[in-house]
């Protein structure tokens, strides 16, 4: 559906090169160099920079690259929409795989036929978002609202847990403690992060860090070895409930984080995740 100039400036957004444009295209370079000058001269704005070999895209071309990257995504799920074919794609970040997901899923089986579920930490999912490769997302970190737009699921208890019962009189009797926390790119993580930030600390200061990419296998050690984690309540209910784990109170720290539906800012799906959305609320 997109003017063929326009899935050019597309393809050179991603490779910052005319060659390698021209090759992905199976066209030659100076057609390439041709179809951005016409639409430089069509729309009267500076796209690229050409400096020698290097080429750049402009701020501008790059804001028009997204936005059609963004129609090319959308074109073939509107055309399957109106002949009611259409399935899509959603993600998933792993502190919600085990919890709110088989939850969303049993509430969409008969509303919408979704294709693929990908399940990844926070900015994994955003980027998966940004280049089609999902079509939404239920994410708990913080995403840009410049960027994205969201409808609200549920909001969540952010809290911090260890197998035994520590006693917390302040912040600082935290860094004693080993800290087992989540990669980089988690949303919980960056939760955290932001939290301490706002105390003037950071998880450096912890005298020793365990990084661990599953929540799982964070629980699982935790039952059985001294530590500490941050992490949402609803992941180890269970094992607080039973004991095996133990919910950890200090002053100045209550954490409620909110979860929402997450897809690219001005999507033509945008009343269909609000109905999903709307919907889902009412049973919950």
């Amino acid at each position: 559906m997109l003017d063929k100039r326009y899935q050019t400036l597309v393809v050179l957004a991603q490779t910052n090169s005319f060659t390698k444009t021209a090759h992905q295209l199976f066209i030659t370079q100076p057609a390439v160099s041709q179809q951005i000058t016409s639409l430089e001269d069509e729309l009267n704005l500076k796209l690229v920079i050409r400096n020698h070999n290097r080429i750049k895209l402009t701020p501008v071309g790059q804001n028009l690259a997204n936005y059609a990257k963004q129609v090319e995504f959308e074109s073939a799920q509107v055309l399957n929409s109106l002949k009611k074919q259409s399935t899509f794609k959603m993600g998933c970040t792993l502190s919600l795989s085990s919890t709110l997901l088989p939850k969303f899923l049993n509430h969409l089986s008969d509303k919408m036929p979704i294709a693929t579920t990908k399940i990844n930490n926070t900015q994994h999912i955003l980027q998966d978002i940004r280049d089609g490769k999902v079509d939404f997302g239920l994410i708990e970190g913080n995403f840009d609202k410049d960027e994205f737009d969201s409808f609200f699921l549920q909001k969540e208890q952010f809290i911090c847990a260890s197998h035994e019962d520590i006693q917390l009189h302040s912040i600082e009797d935290l860094f004693n403690q080993t800290l087992l926390i989540r990669e980089n790119g988690s949303g919980s993580r960056n939760i955290f992060e932001n939290w301490l930030a706002t105390q003037n600390y950071k998880i450096s200061d912890f005298s020793n860090v365990m990084e661990i990419a599953s929540p799982n296998t964070i629980i699982e050690l935790l039952k059985q070895n001294p530590g500490i984690t941050f992490i949402y309540q609803s992941l180890v209910q269970k094992e607080l409930i039973s004991g095996q784990l133990k919910k950890l109170d200090f002053p100045g720290f209550k954490i409620e984080h909110p979860i929402n539906l997450v897809f690219l800012k001005n999507s033509y799906f945008k009343e269909t995740y609000q109905t999903l959305t709307d919907s889902f609320l009412k049973i919950n």
